[in-house]
């Protein structure tokens, strides 16, 4: 049983109107998942309360409780619910995720609605469409291609990514506006001046490109280096900034 499942069937547990092989399953799930464990103790605290203050089944508002509790631990386990949208821009569709602290998520590609919502839920159980919740995003975008913003304001969630890449991409976003740097200088920036590589793999790892500057960083010499929208997209990125890239040489990193 995945978290998605336990969420689905937690407004039939508190009630008690499951089969024994379901709560059998939610009890080995909420075994070894924290957030699930969690509010699985909290809605049979829930159920006594409720028995010893009443024969009735559990109403309408406790049920609503239980399952806001339970948004609650999956957000403070690291399993945010996550609204997304579809923009399009001059470099193709976009689709973007966010969740109550910032963008998430920036894919390239037109991948499909379906197949962008499952790579969503591998990391939360509660995903939703909301393209108007996520107006802001949009028109922060269109400002940036239309070369009226050179700078996001939107809060990022990185939640998701390790503490390296996490730091590496703070790193990035200080990068300005038709400005570029290098592998090497931003390992150097860091305080890991060796690795370069690495700092080249927390790029590509980038979950918010764009709104996160990873296509401000190229190789020595000026090559391109790597992209995750592709290096055509790159290179239409920076040319949106004024950055003229040099005829390269020299090495990739």
């Amino acid at each position: 049983m995945t978290c998605d499942q336990f969420v689905r069937q937690l407004d039939r547990l508190l009630p008690g109107d499951l089969c024994v092989t379901t709560v059998t399953a939610m009890r080995g799930h909420a075994a070894g998942c924290g957030a699930c464990g969690l509010e699985w103790d909290r809605v049979h605290r829930l159920r006594k309360m409720l028995a010893t203050a009443a024969d009735d089944e559990p109403d309408a508002t406790a049920v609503r409780r239980a399952r806001a509790l339970l948004r609650s631990a999956l957000d403070r386990a690291g399993h945010p619910a996550i609204r997304f949208g579809r923009i399009p821009t001059p470099v193709g569709i976009l689709f973007v995720g966010a969740t109550d602290k910032g963008v998430c998520d920036v894919t390239f590609g037109q991948p499909s609605e379906r197949r962008y919502r499952a790579r969503l839920l591998r990391w939360s159980p509660e995903v939703r469409r909301d393209d108007a919740g996520l107006a802001t995003v949009r028109e922060e975008l269109r400002a940036y291609f239309a070369g009226e913003l050179t700078r996001f304001s939107l809060a990022v969630d990185l939640r998701q990514v390790t503490p390296f890449t996490a730091r590496v991409l703070r790193e990035t976003q200080k990068i300005r506006f038709g400005q570029v740097t290098s592998y090497g200088a931003l390992a150097a920036r860091i305080g890991s001046r060796r690795a370069s590589r690495a700092v080249g793999g927390a790029l590509g790892r980038n979950p918010v490109p764009i709104i996160i500057p990873c296509h401000r960083v190229i190789a020595q010499g000026g090559r391109l280096g790597g992209f995750t929208g592709g290096l055509p997209t790159k290179r239409i990125l920076l040319g949106l900034e004024g950055y003229r890239l040099p005829e390269p040489s020299g090495r990739l990193f």
